[in-house]
């Protein structure tokens, strides 16, 4: 598991008032995973990620509520971003925005992989999110809650409240249609390569009104301070990349890796060997987490787990699957679905 997996409290922000709404005790809810309410504006309080994640599938189960994430992820909009928010909303364009964004999004939690990338389509460009933990794998609310803050960020970069913005996911759908198109009002897909909100090309050139050099400059400094790049190690870097990577890129090579990183590949492969770190054995290790993680969701056909964990042919993933549990993929998900 990546050492560094902690995330600020405030991604807990708007959960207590949605299950007041649902009538539960969000006191008592909270204090399970040992979780107190005055935490969440408090920016010094930061919890283990895969507690936002467990917390977010139990409060769905318990209160009968398969939109909780969605439920959350309006209440909260981009506020939940804190300080990174108001870089957003003080940088000169949207694209400066959202460039600031991935940028200091470490801030937030080091475990968030963002990216913004063009798409097939020249007139859009995709803001994907995913969260570099194989642990836990099963976390569709913490997913749509955090895309839709997504939404909520470009809505107000742009100034348009009611901008509408194509969303898709990796995770099978969990609530009603109906529900999907009142939250986003748009189209929504699922069990795609990756969770992402779509966004215009021409849109990503707009000013921001509320541009504010002085302020801009004095949330980065902030920001900046707190970020502590020794905290992650290579191995970790590397490791977040390869999780972010696989389902795109199938081949998650060495240079690859380096190139994202902005070093040559013999720079890499130098430090990496000084954390004793095998290159190759690192991407066997997180395929196979991720396969078991994946494995467990038994919605998921088996030939969109073998492209998520970076095996282009089924096939290739039967065998890696054989080399690393002594059995089938089918074998694994139904002794999985015997232990549950």
């Amino acid at each position: 598991m990546i050492q560094n997996s902690l995330l600020r409290t405030r991604a807990l922000l708007g959960v207590p008032e949605i299950i007041e709404e649902l009538g539960g005790n969000p006191d008592r809810f909270l204090a399970d995973f040992n979780l107190r309410r005055e935490m969440i504006d408090d920016p010094k309080h930061m919890m283990p990620y895969p507690t936002l994640i467990q917390l977010m599938e139990k409060a769905a189960e318990e209160f009968d509520c398969p939109d909780f994430g969605l439920r959350v992820g309006v209440r909260q909009g981009m506020a939940v971003l804190g300080p990174i928010a108001l870089i957003a909303q003080n940088s000169a364009t949207v694209r400066e925005a959202l460039t600031g964004v991935l940028k200091y999004i470490w801030y937030h939690s080091p475990s968030i992989q963002l990216s913004l990338e063009p798409t097939n389509d020249a007139r859009q460009w995709a803001l994907t999110f995913d969260i570099s933990i194989t642990q836990g794998h099963v976390r569709a609310q913490t997913v749509e809650m955090s895309i839709l803050v997504g939404v909520s960020l470009m809505r107000v970069l742009i100034g348009q409240n009611d901008k509408t913005f194509p969303v898709q996911f990796r995770h099978a759908r969990i609530s009603p249609a109906a529900r999907y198109r009142t939250v986003f009002n748009n189209r929504v897909t699922f069990n795609s390569r990756s969770n992402a909100v779509l966004i215009d090309a021409e849109d990503l050139n707009r000013a921001i009104p509320t541009h504010d050099p002085v302020i801009l400059n004095t949330m980065e400094e902030y920001v900046a301070s707190k970020m502590d790049s020794t905290v992650n190690s290579l191995k970790n870097n590397v490791r977040s990349l390869l999780i972010s990577l696989l389902p795109a890129e199938r081949r998650c090579t060495i240079s690859l890796i380096a190139r994202h990183m902005a070093v040559s590949e013999r720079t890499l492969q130098r430090a990496l060997k000084k954390e004793d770190v095998v290159f190759e054995e690192m991407v066997e290790e997180i395929r196979r987490e991720l396969a078991e993680d994946y494995l467990k969701e038994g919605d998921m056909p088996i030939s969109q787990v073998a492209g998520l964990v970076g095996y282009g042919q089924q096939s290739s993933f039967n065998r890696a699957c054989i080399r690393w549990f002594g059995k089938s993929p089918k074998a694994i998900r139904e002794e999985l679905a015997l232990s549950k």
